[in-house]
């Protein structure tokens, strides 16, 4: 992180200097009650078990305490610059490669404020401003220091997801070059045997990976929540809303990547098409306002229904139209038509004046991990999971692109047999 981002985060957090300078008044507090600070610290972790274990080894514990009474003396050393932002951070990746989740965190510093409090009113209870303003400022530095140590414990655990993230795409990869390599020698049932196999070991790793990311980012949550409800500082509501919008990011990759290999069957039956495009286009309304973009939906007024999965189709749509909202940031014009296609089929368009997809990517664009995004914006799942929806339904999808111009994806879907209207 450059000097300027970090000026930046603790601007977020309305740390001035004025507020650095006032707690190295805390210094002979500190320095007096670090010792019994420290051990009040120590008795907390032997309540748990979890952290307990890691005081069997003498020289855990010994090094875990010592790095604990320079934490607290930094802590008010009135100097907050890049390297406190680096000893902060080295203090997080060692925590992580212990294995202490974020809620070991919350409760230290949780302690610690508990600790303080009295010491800091006894010493400043006579002068009102000062005492408030040295409590308002050493909330900001722990909350600070909360920011650092959780960022230190989701990239360790986002380390385990790029591994993944590259199995993952290993797998495909490897799907794609057998299947090539014996078209000419495998029967139908052994390309699909094979497939399936594969499909296996995706879900198998996708459901893992769902356990060893989803409990921990759930933690994070929870506390991010908690300590919402109890701040009445919008600033810090704020910085903790960030935390929280980027777990359920986290959590919302987890799910896209779960249900690309373990959607459950589709409940067919008969479906209006026309339906489930009115309703896709309500629950996005605020989105295509927001974006002035200008809807144009076309569709026979007696438009056969499909043999589908409502629910399903509607997920198909979603996930398209929020694809062509995206690729149309400041205006333009979003198309919807469904016409029968033959006696068989019904022919679904969604095509968009959107900045197009380039010609590189198009042949891949339904590949696992393969998006047209900025980083953080997507995480190229979506269309996988289309694909996979529309195979399923028996039907097919197509796309055309041109870059700057826009891109246009057609769906064949089929029709109900005219024996189960009957």
């Amino acid at each position: 992180m450059a000097v300027d981002d970090w000026e930046t985060r603790k601007a977020f957090l309305r740390l001035t200097t004025e507020e650095e300078v006032a707690l190295t008044a805390l210094q002979p507090i500190m320095a007096q009650h670090v010792d019994e600070l420290v051990a009040a610290f120590y008795r907390h972790l032997l309540s748990f078990p979890d952290t307990r274990k890691f005081l069997t080894d003498e020289l855990i514990s010994t090094r875990l305490l010592e790095a604990q009474k320079r934490y607290l003396l930094s802590l008010v050393a009135g100097s907050y610059d890049r390297a406190y932002e680096d000893g902060r951070r080295r203090i997080g990746q060692v925590h992580a490669q212990l294995g202490l989740i974020p809620e070991w965190y919350f409760g230290a510093y949780a302690l610690y404020l508990s600790l303080l409090e009295p010491l800091i009113f006894e010493k400043f209870h006579i002068q009102p401003a000062k005492y408030v303003a040295i409590r308002i400022a050493l909330t900001k530095v722990m909350f600070l220091d909360m920011q650092l140590a959780l960022e230190a414990y989701i990239e360790k655990s986002s380390e385990g997801q790029d591994y993944a993230v590259k199995q993952l795409a290993g797998f495909t990869r490897e799907l794609e070059q057998g299947l090539v390599q014996n078209r000419h020698v495998l029967s139908e049932t052994q390309q699909q045997l094979r497939l399936t196999e594969r499909v296996a070991e995706l879900g198998t790793l996708a459901a893992s990976m769902a356990h060893e990311i989803g409990t921990p980012m759930n933690v994070i949550l929870g506390r991010a929540e908690y300590l919402m409800q109890r701040t009445d500082d919008e600033t810090m509501k704020k910085g903790l809303a960030i935390i929280a919008t980027q777990v359920e990011r986290i959590t919302k990759l987890m799910n896209q990547l779960l249900a690309c290999v373990r959607r459950g069957p589709p409940n067919f039956g008969p479906v209006d098409l026309r339906g489930v495009v009115k309703d896709c286009l309500d629950a996005v309304e605020e989105r295509l306002s927001r974006h002035r973009i200008q809807v144009v939906s076309e569709h026979d007024e007696d438009l056969p229904q499909i043999h589908g999965d409502r629910d399903q189709m509607m997920q198909v749509l979603l996930n398209l139209v929020l694809n062509a909202v995206q690729a149309m940031p400041e205006s333009g014009t979003l198309r919807m038509a469904a016409v029968p296609e033959g006696a068989q089929h019904i022919r679904l368009t969604v095509a968009d004046t959107g900045h197009g997809i380039p010609p590189d990517v198009l042949p891949n664009i339904f590949e696992p991990f393969v998006t047209t995004k900025a980083r953080g914006k997507g995480t190229g799942l979506g269309l996988t999971v289309v694909l996979g929806i529309v195979q399923e339904h028996g039907g097919s999808i197509t796309v055309e692109s041109t870059p700057g111009q826009g891109t246009t994806f057609t769906l064949l879907l089929p029709r109900v047999a005219s024996s189960l209207l009957q």
